[in-house]
């Protein structure tokens, strides 16, 4: 189902009445304007369903014709393969939503086969799990997922995989040190990004401090300022209804170029 805005407010529900034995779950698709409806097979024609908002008074009801298709497989897909950052953090994204993690079925090691401690994290809406270490300058790390690590909506589980990741020097990367002053309302999101726009490091704050950006790729970026006014920690497109404006985005006026081994310190004046 597609949709406009955030989608918080949407209710999608099928009016058909379901087998007992069917289960069902409404999820956000990743980094798309969609919701999808998952269900466990059974024979049916179609499946009417009610999508309502309650906040622009909208409902509507449609029906959808079902088709025999085969079965999505579940991938698992890496975050990395090869060098990581010292600041990235790697995960794991399902293409299935998941409904169990057992962190056993999973081992990492390094270049010298011994064993390395690591943390892991469910982020079940957007569906991936973190899997977090210590990382060394120079290092090579093996990952290994055996069976049963995942289990999705379909009680599918997955099969063996291996990844394998290492560490360059810190002197192949470079240091940011942004400072923030004048006019600044706090909380705030300083986002630093590429050429394009794409998000690279965040750093949310409730109160002056300086930003530190540690281990950055060598390349050219820009910096972005987001008034997060209602502190959700996110940019907020306001609301037509509720006659709320977007949350005040602004620009650091210079394109930043970091270079391997250099220490740069940066200063934004806002409102100046």
């Amino acid at each position: 189902f597609g949709y406009y805005g955030l989608g918080d407010d949407i209710e999608i529900r099928p009016l058909t009445q379901l087998p007992d034995t069917v289960e069902t779950l409404l999820a956000k698709e990743p980094e798309r304007d969609t919701i999808n409806f998952w269900f466990t097979p059974f024979e049916t024609d179609s499946i009417v369903f009610e999508a309502k908002n309650d906040v622009m008074d909208v409902i509507d009801t449609f029906t959808v014709k079902t088709r025999k298709l085969t079965a999505d497989s579940l991938v698992l897909k890496g975050s990395h393969r090869g060098q990581i950052n010292f600041e990235d953090r790697f995960h794991i994204e399902v293409n299935i939503p998941l409904i169990d993690m057992d962190t056993a079925s999973i081992n990492l090691i390094n270049r010298d086969s011994v064993t390395i401690a690591f943390s892991t994290e469910l982020d079940s809406v957007n569906n991936k799990v973190f899997i977090d270490f210590e990382k060394e300058p120079n290092e090579a790390y093996r990952l290994s997922v055996y069976p049963n690590f995942v289990t999705d909506f379909f009680k599918q589980t997955n099969d063996t995989v291996l990844y394998r990741l290492s560490t360059g020097s810190y002197a192949d990367f470079g240091n940011l040190r942004f400072n923030l002053v004048g006019d600044v309302s706090y909380p705030i999101i300083l986002q630093l990004t590429d050429d394009k726009g794409e998000t690279q490091r965040e750093i949310i704050a409730q109160e002056p401090r300086p930003f530190e950006f540690n281990n950055l790729r060598p390349g050219n970026y820009l910096m972005r300022l987001i008034l997060d006014q209602n502190g959700n920690g996110k940019w907020d497109t306001g609301s037509f209804l509720e006659k709320l404006q977007p949350e005040k985005v602004l620009y650091y006026p210079q394109t930043i170029e970091v270079r391997a081994n250099w220490e740069l310190d940066q200063t934004f004046t806002v409102g100046g």
